[in-house]
């Protein structure tokens, strides 16, 4: 019994390393084979020009870019264009970006800044993936001038599987 204790231990110690973290730690290579997305069915792989449509079908979510691309573990930087239902860019959207594991039932551990570039486009950044598995990145916006007649509140989620 005595000899399996270091192993367990080893083990053990590569799982607590995979469940969190500072988003400036670099991923630990010991934990890349104990996750693989290739069964995953519920996310979608990265290509940029990805298009969702929101929740209302009132807007769409175009991801541009991924820094690292495809998204990884660690800190991730997307770049999103909104566009309304018919196609036109939507800037002065108040947007948070909700990073959330549901197998587990835990977010991100560190909020993302959401920081608009103009002609419909924000860049999200750090999007914190600090373990290998899937999870539901969740884009809430409230458009300009909220309150009129048909502006409300919206989401559009990316299903992203991170290896490991």
């Amino acid at each position: 019994m005595s000899d399996m204790r270091p192993t367990l231990a080893a083990l053990l110690l590569a799982l607590v390393a995979g469940c969190g973290g500072s988003p400036d730690e670099a991923p630990d290579a010991s934990t890349s084979a104990l996750y693989s997305c290739a069964k995953e069915t519920r996310a979608i792989p990265y290509m940029a020009g990805l298009s969702r449509t929101s929740a209302s079908g009132h807007f769409k979510a175009i991801w541009q870019d991924a820094d690292p691309a495809p998204p990884s573990r660690g800190t991730n930087t997307w770049t999103v264009e909104i566009d309304d239902e018919n196609g036109a860019p939507q800037d002065g959207l108040t947007i948070t970006a909700s990073p959330f594991m549901p197998d587990h039932n835990h977010p991100s551990t560190v909020k993302a800044v959401v920081t608009p570039m103009g002609n419909g486009v924000y860049s999200m950044t750090p999007l914190y993936l600090y373990m290998p598995g899937y999870w539901e990145v969740t884009l809430s916006f409230t458009p300009a001038g909220s309150g009129e007649a048909g502006n409300t509140d919206d989401s559009v989620v990316f299903p992203v599987c991170i290896p490991g």
